[in-house]
This record gives structure tokens, C-alpha cells and sequence, in this order.
């Protein structure tokens, strides 16, 4: 079994591109709305399963041509796929959880109380810079 580096190139890449447009959309509402590393580990996790499901399909197809589609559709072709599509979801679940701590932070900054009992009263502050 052969590392997947290309597979694995492209899930980075396209990893990249949902966040540089998540990005782009938070920067233009000034505000942290969308998660780009989560929602590219939903697609990432979907399509796992998906090629899942259709390399079983293929693997228990009994017509002449499956000898074809041996390469892709066989449990040890889907192994190999499969690490192309783990590493990537990793990395985005660990990014996602970074944004969902710093959206929930910025969601409620700390915000500074002022006791009015202890205000200075606009006399007293100019002598107290004075000295």
C-alpha cells in the first residue's frame, strides 16, 4: 500500500480554500460567523463515507469487469484512501475547535464596571494628574 500524497495534497489544499473563504466572509461582516474548519470536516467526513459506501458496492460487484475496478474498489484501496482523508479532518476538527474558543470569547468580551461611588469627580482628576 502506497501513502496517498496527492489525495492528500488536494484534501490540504481544499482544507485551504474553505478557510481563506470563511475567512474572507467573517472579515466582511466583521464579525466570526462561519467555521471553515468545521465545515470542511462535515464535507471531508461525508465524502469518506461516501467513498466508503461506493468502494463496498463496487468491491461486491459480481459482472465481468470487476477486475477493472480491483485498484479502487477493493478494502485495501479504501485503507490507503482513507488515511489521505484522516489527516486532514484531524487538522480541521483541531482548527475548528480553536475558532468555536475564540468566537465564544469574543462573544462575550469582559467588559470593565464602573462603580459610580467611587468616580472621580472632574475637579479632583486634574489634581491628581497634576501631581
Amino acid at each position: 500500500m502506497d501513502f496517498p500524497w496527492i489525495p492528500l495534497f488536494f484534501n490540504f489544499l481544499l482544507l485551504g480554500i474553505v478557510l481563506f473563504v470563511c475567512r474572507t466572509i467573517n472579515a466582511s461582516h466583521g464579525k466570526l460567523l462561519w467555521n471553515g474548519a468545521l465545515i470542511y470536516f462535515v464535507f471531508c467526513f461525508l465524502a469518506m463515507v461516501l467513498d466508503f459506501t461506493l468502494t463496498m458496492v463496487f468491491a461486491s460487484a459480481s459482472f465481468h469487469d470487476h477486475t477493472q475496478y480491483e485498484t479502487v474498489a477493493s478494502r485495501m484501496a479504501w485503507a490507503g484512501r482513507f488515511f489521505g482523508y484522516l489527516a486532514p479532518c484531524a487538522v480541521s476538527l483541531v482548527m475548528g475547535l480553536l475558532f468555536r474558543k475564540r468566537q465564544q470569547s469574543a462573544a462575550s468580551p469582559a467588559r470593565a464596571v464602573v462603580d459610580t461611588a467611587k468616580a472621580v469627580a472632574p475637579g479632583e482628576a486634574s489634581a491628581a494628574v497634576a501631581s
